[in-house]
């Protein structure tokens, strides 16, 4: 069976002056494929809308995916300013859409901020997959 989740923006877009930065990604990790990133995501996009990106210059687009029952949905959004200070969430979603788990990620420092700590291996995974720099991480699994 076949859920329909959706309204995520992905964004690709820049400042005027190119100081300030705003970057969205998604991961789709499904239990019989593994990892599907944005580049093998056709297949699970159903509608796709044209939005209007933070920042004048670049792209964004508001998409709804079709995922199977089990899947999970990591949607991620990060900005950079003008101190080249890197600031955003990582987000876990289930098959239904429900937020499962959030991130927040600063500099490097990644730390828990909504949900049960099992769900941070995804946060993880999606770290490890995308190569996010990341100095200490406080997702509330770490072993004591």
């Amino acid at each position: 069976m076949s859920y329909i989740v959706g309204e995520y923006v992905l964004e690709n877009s820049r400042s005027r002056t190119g100081r300030h930065r705003r970057v969205s990604l998604v991961m789709i990790y499904s239990k019989d494929k593994g990892i599907v990133d944005q580049r093998n995501l056709k297949k699970y996009i159903i509608e796709e809308n044209i939005a209007k990106p933070v920042y004048c210059k670049g792209s964004a687009r508001r998409i709804k995916l079709r995922v199977d029952k089990g899947d999970y949905i990591v949607y991620s959004y990060f900005t950079r300013n003008f101190l080249n200070i890197v600031k955003g969430y990582i987000e876990v979603y289930n098959y239904k859409g429900e937020l499962l788990y959030r991130a927040k990620y600063v500099n490097g420092f990644l730390r828990k901020s909504i949900g049960n700590p099992v769900n941070a291996w995804l946060v993880r995974l999606f770290t490890d997959y995308f190569k996010i720099p990341v100095k200490e991480t406080k997702l509330g699994d770490e072993a004591k």
